[in-house]
């Protein structure tokens, strides 16, 4: 009788650890053995994580942090460890190590048996996975997977469109009401940011617009991420906004080796938020279309990872970013990474064709005089806002999700946040400020979209719910007869009226 377990998944996220689960598990459904597969979560307690691996099952998926609790406390053996485990696959790997599960993962190691069978799975090459590969693998046989139609040396696959736009930092947010307000891009997006306090601005100013937007960030509870992901997925809202501040932050280093214990502890709890929070690898985002960069990110290596959560599953994307004057450096690599021709020009990455310049001067009296609202107080009180709100999301999720795990409507996580109701000409661009070159383009998108089959990708389940709502004869019943039916009936008896005072005067006469 095994006492661990037979396979262990490592990743780095939380986020991840849930997908990976749930595919899992979908698997396993169709196997003829019965297979007991768990997930091992940092919020359980020691008794939790004993009583959940119990039995034991025979997967395990999990971060190496949890692993180590459960090797300290005793919750798995590491003689069980040795004569049980037969598959340990690490997925991720080169984000491993650089969320700070080195320890964690050399003290695993060193239980694993020569026997099992070890896999390493990434996105990218580094030397976090080379220091892995030392780590974990005997004279390993390396697989390279392309695209089909790409070659091994393709970084970002051929169905995947890249644009950028080049414009002064204080105009990015014009450029971006110019991409969504005139549907110069395909639904769903997600807009990648470098802090919270960015992606708070964004959506503060997309509310003003009545563009409907949700923020994904490491300082929201798990259930709620995990729900606005599942939300967003589901097609209840086609706006995410999500900020990889942990990967871009993750570079940083105390500079001061002999700096005082508040700095590394610090930076000790900044690793622990990074071990829980992952939106830009691993995550598999259904259905997205467009990545914005509304910010470069730090490195190379983090745009081919945002760009990433476009075409997935042979299906086409496209990415739009926007650089300004201080990103060229960063934007340049970029270029360089993706490969250019003779002339230093980038065959991969073009000019944004579909927006031009008289179409966001259009614009820009308006997001200007909105922007100007969005001021730093503004943004800290939403921030805190929406963190109140989805604190007792969370509480209610717990129970609720247990029961009901389908039932994806329950919370929005993109409702209003601004104590300013957005004026009601805003949310419409009229004609006489379109070109007519930006209307043939939108024009150009929208059948594209229709050509997809994506012209309801926001409405799938949210709007099938709340039609069954407007049904709802509790909730709809009026004891005054509907308005149009009372206007057509007084039109119809003054009408009648009319005729019989005519009918009476043709007799009379």
């Amino acid at each position: 009788m095994n006492l661990a377990p037979t396979a262990l998944i490592l990743v780095p996220t939380r986020e991840l650890c849930q997908q990976v689960c749930s595919e899992a598990n979908s698997l396993i459904e169709l196997c003829r053995v019965q297979l007991r597969l768990v997930q091992l979560t940092s919020s359980m307690s020691v008794s939790e994580l004993r009583t959940t691996l119990a039995g034991p099952p025979e997967i395990v998926v999990s971060t190496p942090a949890c692993i180590q609790t459960c090797l300290k406390n005793g919750i798995i053996q590491a003689k069980a460890v040795q004569d049980s485990l037969s598959i340990l696959i690490l997925d991720e790997a080169d984000l491993l190590l650089s969320y700070g599960y080195e320890d964690d993962l050399k003290a695993l190691t060193s239980h694993v048996p020569r026997r099992c069978q070890c896999l390493l799975m990434s996105a990218t090459s580094s030397s976090d996975v080379e220091k892995l590969k030392k780590l974990i693998l005997h004279n390993p046989y390396i697989l390279t997977l392309p695209e089909v139609g790409d070659t091994k040396d393709d970084i970002i696959p051929k169905n995947v469109q890249q644009f950028y736009i080049s414009c002064a930092a204080r105009d990015k947010l014009v450029h971006i009401l110019a991409l969504l307000k005139l549907e110069l891009v395909q639904k769903k997006v997600l807009i990648f940011t470098n802090s919270i306090d960015m992606s708070f601005r964004l959506k503060l100013f997309f509310e003003q617009f009545g563009i409907k937007s949700a923020v994904l960030n490491a300082e929201l509870p798990q259930s709620s991420r995990l729900h606005i992901l599942e939300e967003f997925n589901a097609g209840l809202f086609d706006y995410l906004i999500a900020t990889d501040e942990s990967q871009s932050d993750g570079k940083e280093q105390v500079d001061d080796q002999n700096g005082s214990e508040r700095k590394k502890s610090k930076k000790h709890r900044k690793h622990k938020l990074d071990a829980e929070f992952g939106v830009v690898r691993g995550i598999d985002f259904k259905n997205v279309y467009t990545v914005i960069n509304f910010e470069m990110p730090q490195t190379a290596a983090g745009y081919v990872h945002r760009i990433g959560r476009t075409g997935r599953a042979y299906n086409t994307g496209a990415s739009v970013s926007l650089v300004s004057a201080e990103e060229t450096e960063i934007f340049e690599e970029i270029k360089s990474l993706l490969g250019e021709n003779d002339d230093k020009v980038s065959q991969f990455i073009a000019p944004f064709p579909l927006l031009s310049k008289n179409a966001v001067e259009s614009l820009r009296y308006r997001a200007e005089d909105v922007a100007r609202s969005v001021t730093k107080i503004a943004v800290r009180e939403s921030r805190a806002q929406d963190l109140r709100n989805e604190i007792l999301n969370s509480e209610k999720l717990k129970a609720h999700f247990q029961d009901n795990p389908k039932d994806l409507d329950l919370l929005k996580h993109d409702k209003m946040l601004s104590k300013k109701a957005p004026a009601p000409h805003l949310r419409d661009v009229p004609d006489y400020l379109v070109d007519p070159t930006t209307q043939e383009a939108s024009k150009i998108v929208k059948l594209a979209r229709a050509a997809m089959g994506n012209t309801n990708a926001s409405r799938g389940k949210g709007s099938k719910g709340r039609f069954k709502k407007s049904r709802d004869p509790l909730k709809t019943f009026s004891a005054e007869a509907p308005k149009r039916a009372g206007k057509g009936g007084m039109k119809r008896k003054a009408k009648d009226a009319d005729n019989g005072h005519k009918y009476k005067k043709k007799h009379s006469s």
